[in-house]
């Protein structure tokens, strides 16, 4: 038995021995890997040969440390990313493909943000439509936003006049030019004389605002539109941003109808639509309780109303600065709106009227100031070459100095407008305008740091709370500079 072992062992084609590989041969491998590696240093070409090597001799924990060499001294080396499983994308290797996507996803919002886009239900829109987008709105092939429902008319054929949907039968009488008045078809002339009245005035949307309206609808689209818009853009300059909607408002053909429109009428059966009676101090004011109950819902159709009277002697010159402030009213209510109010009348179903005003983020000097200042204190761009384009900043200021000159910047600020003082009110609400004029115009850097930061604040949507304390410096800022003022207005 012995013999039979010695001779197997010791024959040449015998089968291989089952004894393990001697030490000698793996510390030989070991040598000759840390020999290569010593003369590839940092080379990346001969790291490259030694990482091939490894591979050929089954070495894997010696060709991942080389790969890490490799794209230590190259981070871009193709072929060790790619033995390393990464991925190019952008001109960059990741390590996974997850982390391309998260690079994608962290670029994708950098670059959106940057275009002023924000998220929305997994797509990015620009900022400003996602009121409409939340309002479950769409836009029309004109850009035009509308609901789900509209769209539906639109794709069936319905037109739309106004805001009214004419059925696809009828649309034959809107090419020819008339106008859908109750039951009946009318000309424009006779369509006029339909909707000068207030319970049947024409409601006239645009880009800007809505205007319910019972002035001659050319005369409304062909002249006074244009100055609504005027005192719009004036607006959106001095507050920096736009309101999501059109804003309504409302302007009237005569003063007599303003002051219906203003103080109710039992026999109509319409109630007063403003709190403190200032439409008898102005030609222009603030309609804070314009109501409807529509399918026994309330809704707030708050806004400002002026009047334009066509036929009046010099009807039209005043008309330029009641539709002035009447839009700047509408404007800047759609930028601080009182809904913590209007959610209690709708749920208690009763005015309280004190709530409106005392939500307001913005001091009332300086929202009266604002519209003050777009009725009086504007650039008029209609003037033609050599005219004074500031002839209503001079005006305005020339009629302080009338009467009396400029009061205590402290009772300006503190703007106890009423109904009972008079061509007093009508001062205060001019001087108002003038301050704000001087903050927008007049160039004093601590009135304009001030002013900056207030408004930052005021767009960003902070509470009241944290706006007075700015609201009050800013008011220092004014009080300090007072010479500056004067001085600018020429007083």
């Amino acid at each position: 038995m012995l013999s039979a072992l010695l001779l197997a062992i010791l024959t040449p084609n015998a089968t291989p021995s089952l004894l393990p590989l001697t030490a000698p041969t793996a510390i030989a491998a070991d040598a000759e890997y840390e020999k290569r590696k010593n003369e590839a240093g940092k080379d990346t070409t001969k790291l490259w040969k030694l990482y091939e090597w490894c591979k050929e001799q089954k070495k894997e924990k010696e060709a991942k440390a080389t790969l890490k060499a490799i794209l230590k001294a190259d981070p871009n080396h193709r072929e060790a990313n790619e033995a390393s499983g990464n991925v190019l994308h952008d001109g960059k290797w990741f390590t996974s493909q997850k982390k391309v996507d998260e690079y994608k996803k962290t670029k994708e919002e950098e670059e959106a943000r940057a275009k002023g886009l924000v998220s929305w239900k997994g797509q990015w829109v620009p900022a400003e439509d996602l009121p409409f987008l939340e309002r479950g709105l769409t836009r029309d092939d004109s850009g035009n936003w509308i609901s789900a429902e509209d769209a539906k008319k639109l794709a069936e054929g319905w037109v739309k006049q106004d805001l009214t949907w004419i059925d696809p039968k009828e649309k034959d009488k809107v090419a020819q030019g008339l106008w859908k008045c109750g039951a009946e078809w009318l000309p424009l002339d006779k369509a006029d004389d339909y909707h000068n009245d207030l319970a049947d005035w024409w409601q006239i949307p645009t880009d800007t605002f809505l205007y319910y309206t019972t002035i001659a609808r050319d005369t409304l689209t062909k002249r006074v539109s244009e100055t609504a818009n005027y005192a719009y853009n004036d607006m959106a300059a001095l507050f920096g941003v736009k309101p999501s909607l059109p804003p309504v408002l409302v302007l009237l053909r005569d003063a007599e109808q303003y002051g219906s429109y203003a103080a109710g009428s039992q026999e109509d059966e319409r109630a007063p639509t403003e709190i403190e009676g200032l439409s008898s101090i102005h030609h222009a004011y603030f309609a804070e309780l314009s109501i409807k109950i529509v399918d026994q819902e309330i809704r707030f159709e708050n806004s400002g109303v002026g009047y334009w009277d066509a036929v009046a002697k010099d009807g039209d010159k005043w008309g330029v600065h009641s539709v002035r402030h009447a839009a700047a009213q509408s404007y800047v209510e759609s930028l601080d709106p009182s809904p913590k109010w209007m959610d209690k009348v709708k749920k208690e179903r009763k005015v309280e009227p004190k709530g409106f005003w005392e939500e307001k983020r913005l001091p009332r000097w300086y929202r009266y100031g604002a519209c003050s200042y777009t009725e009086r204190y504007f650039n008029d761009i209609t003037v033609k070459s050599g005219g004074d384009k500031q002839w209503a900043k001079k005006w305005s200021v020339g009629n302080i100095q009338a009467k009396g000159g400029l009061r205590q910047l402290k009772q300006i600020f503190e703007f106890n407008l009423d109904a009972g003082m008079g061509p007093d009110g009508a001062k205060l609400l001019n001087e108002a305008g003038l301050l704000v004029a001087f903050i927008q115009d007049g160039n004093c850097a601590p009135v304009t740091e001030a002013n900056k930061a207030f408004l930052d604040a005021f767009r960003a949507g902070k509470d009241k709370k944290a706006l007075d304390p700015l609201a009050r410096a800013l008011e220092t800022a004014i009080q300090k500079n007072e010479a500056a003022l004067k001085t600018w207005a020429g007083l």
